[in-house]
């Protein structure tokens, strides 16, 4: 992998000024407005005590405020002056040229057109120089200026270079007799827009290391993302793809501290471990007029550009090494204890000891292959005592590329995931990279990849050119393991499983309407109206979840992938068992259940009832059977008749009562 690094980074020479005035206030200091759009450098100076405010009138009197490198228009200061309000003036001198131009050019009578963002406070204050009555536009929408003398037209600092030809295009003066046009997009604007430009020209992926609320921060993103894979960075790197990476460069705003870029250069030296990386700043030159370069643009370049090539340097001279580094080296020395070899861009020699030559030991059989020309790849095992490599770790980490083959003709193996790209998992096998997309992990969606980091899936590929040997990169698939497998258990099952076999299953859960039972791993059912030979309100009164039960297949249909259970065919019916226990004569005590104006259920068993006539209650006329009875009574009653046929028990007390010698005959309706 290469890293191009631009020339110029870090602050701009107004954005130092304005940071430097900010750090040097102590007591009761304001800042009006974030002094910059960066995150960090606003926490750093909340941390000094300095408060931001977002009005002068938060600002209280006799305190000291700061104007940020946006500038502000001339009421800020009028205000400040009325209130005894210390100002400390940081605006940048770029937007200070910009608002004396503004100012003077209005007092002639001339109407001051201004090409930028309208919100930003750059304009907002320039704006104000001209009482308020520029024409304000984004240039890249066509507006027509009102006819008059003259007008002057200029612009935000920060605005995209690459469409500075187009606004002036959108511009309709026919009415204005004569048009000044000032281009006042900064040098640093300019340079590093171009270097944007010209780098994401080159590279597969540009880092840009900014705050997103950066305006020109924002410009170099749009520049980069027009030629080339393009992320946001805040100093970190975060979860970035450098899968499949060749060549990467970082870029920066005018608002980002040089300290952020070179924490982004040095984690990705650390993310890159694994690769051979060259660093390089980029040479080539962005051609700008001399006049509008300043001579504390140079200083600041400079000291810019020194922090940065220090950091490059440190790390081309052994400090970008890490423990398990791969890195390409060339045979200088074949020793007794091992092997010398000259590393590229290092201008140390790494030393590989004998133990770590060769995976099956055999060290001598690997140095008499050796020579001047050879080229080794090594991993970096110790940077104690200089540089000491392993070229047998690297063997067993490419072992697993003789797996290759045998993956392109259907073999399956197994990767451990240790990356998040987009819309995949990557891995890796031997010198190969696994990518699995999203679809393909498991039977239905993953909602959270970051589960699967770090564990280790099935995986095939679906033809042999998912293997891409040029690139060394496989595109595997579990779901294709998991559908195979799914299939099988399938036809196992389906051709091993008819009706009537009586079967075991697990029940999984309920539903209002039945069972699901895991038999053989495939879900059926068990409706309700099969659970018992009683009615079921609720499947857990027969049933419970987790326990094995015996059922009847009672029906099969593939097509719908349905299967049928029964579990009360294979428990006897309470009515054959009833004809035992309650035969004709039975004596037994049963339960009142219900009574209805004809006579009294009694309970004789569970989901067994029989009837008491009122007739059969006592030998006394009952003109209403509550009188003699309540739900909730135990009695003792003579079956008299057993009718299994229609599900009837005809009960008697009476019968077991002693017939009174006084009772008539008229006296009882049954005698």
């Amino acid at each position: 992998m290469k890293l191009w690094l631009p020339r110029q980074t870090g602050f701009c020479h107004g954005v130092k000024a304005a940071v430097d005035k900010a750090l040097s206030l102590t007591g009761n200091a304001y800042c009006l407005g974030e002094i910059v759009h960066n995150e960090s450098v606003v926490k750093a100076l909340a941390e000094r005590g300095i408060v931001t405010v977002h009005s002068v009138s938060e600002v209280p009197d006799g305190a000291t405020m700061l104007i940020r490198a946006h500038g502000e228009p001339p009421e800020t200061y009028a205000e400040a002056k009325r209130r005894n309000i210390t100002v400390v003036d940081a605006t940048c001198p770029s937007v200070k040229a910009i608002q004396q131009k503004a100012a003077k050019y209005h007092a002639e009578g001339y109407l001051i057109v201004l090409v930028g963002n309208a919100y930003h406070p750059e304009i907002k204050g320039i704006n104000g120089w001209c009482d308020g009555k520029a024409i304000v536009t984004d240039g890249m929408s066509p507006v027509t200026l009102p006819a008059c003398e003259k007008a002057l037209v200029m612009f935000q600092t920060t605005f995209d270079t690459r469409f500075f030809e187009k606004s002036l295009q959108n511009i309709c003066s026919d009415h204005v007799k004569t048009l000044e046009i000032f281009n006042t997009i900064c040098y640093t604007t300019t340079v590093r827009q171009n270097y944007a430009r010209m780098l994401s020209a080159k590279c597969d992926l540009c880092i840009v290391v900014g705050d997103k609320n950066s305006s020109n921060t924002k410009r170099l993103f749009d520049v980069a993302s027009a030629n080339t894979r393009a992320v946001w960075s805040d100093g970190t790197l975060g979860k970035i793809d450098l899968t499949e990476t060749r060549n990467v460069c970082i870029i920066s705003g005018a608002s980002t501290p040089t300290e952020l870029i070179k924490g982004v250069f040095e984690r990705m030296i650390e993310e890159t471990k694994d690769t051979a990386v060259e660093t390089a700043v980029s040479d080539e030159t962005v051609e700008i007029a001399p006049e509008a370069v300043t001579s504390e643009d140079d200083r600041v370049m400079d000291k810019d550009e020194a922090l940065l090539a220090k950091a490059v340097s440190e790390m081309k001279e052994g400090h970008r090494y890490k423990l398990g580094q791969r890195v390409k080296c060339r045979v200088v020395l074949v020793s007794d204890d091992g092997v010398y070899v000259s590393i590229p861009s290092s201008k140390k020699e790494g030393f590989i000891p004998n133990e770590e030559l060769a995976m099956d030991g055999n060290y001598e059989a690997v140095k008499r292959d050796l020579n001047s020309e050879s080229v080794l790849e090594c991993a970096v095992i110790s940077l104690d005592k200089g540089i000491t490599l392993s070229k047998k770790s690297i063997d067993e980490r490419y072992k697993d590329d003789e797996l290759v083959e045998g993956i392109k003709a259907g073999n399956e193996f197994e990767c451990v995931m240790n990356r998040v790209g987009k819309e995949c998992l990557t891995g890796k096998l031997g010198s190969y990279t696994v990518i699995v997309h999203a679809s393909q992990i498991k039977i239905g969606y993953v909602k959270n990849l970051e589960t699967y980091v770090g564990k280790k899936l099935r995986l095939v590929v679906t033809s042999p050119d998912k293997v891409d040997d040029a690139k060394h990169v496989i595109f595997a698939s579990q779901k294709s393991i998991l559908l195979a497998e799914k299939k099988a258990k399938e036809d196992e099952f389906w051709n091993n499983i008819e009706v009537d076999e009586i079967v075991e299953g697990k029940v999984l859960r309920f539903a209002p309407f039945g069972a699901f039972v895991d038999v053989r791993g495939f879900d059926c059912l068990a409706h309700t109206s099969d659970l018992a030979w009683f009615h079921v309100n609720n499947p857990a009164d027969v049933l419970e979840i987790g326990k094995t039960y015996e059922f009847v297949v009672l029906a099969l249909d593939r097509e719908k992938n349905r299967v049928s259970l029964g579990y009360k065919q294979l428990q006897p019916q309470p009515w054959d068992l009833a004809a035992e226990k309650f035969p004709v004569g039975a004596r037994v005590t049963g339960k009142v259940a219900r009574i209805l104006p004809f006579g009294a259920f009694i309970e004789l068993d569970k989901h067994i009832d029989g009837l008491l006539h009122v007739s059969n209650v006592s030998w006394e006329w009952l003109d209403d059977i509550n009188k003699a009875l309540k739900i909730g009574d135990e009695i003792e009653v003579e079956v008299l008749e057993f009718d299994a046929e229609h599900k009837r028990i005809t009960l008697s007390r009476k019968s077991l009562l002693e017939k009174p010698a006084n009772l008539g005959h008229n006296d009882n309706r049954d005698e």
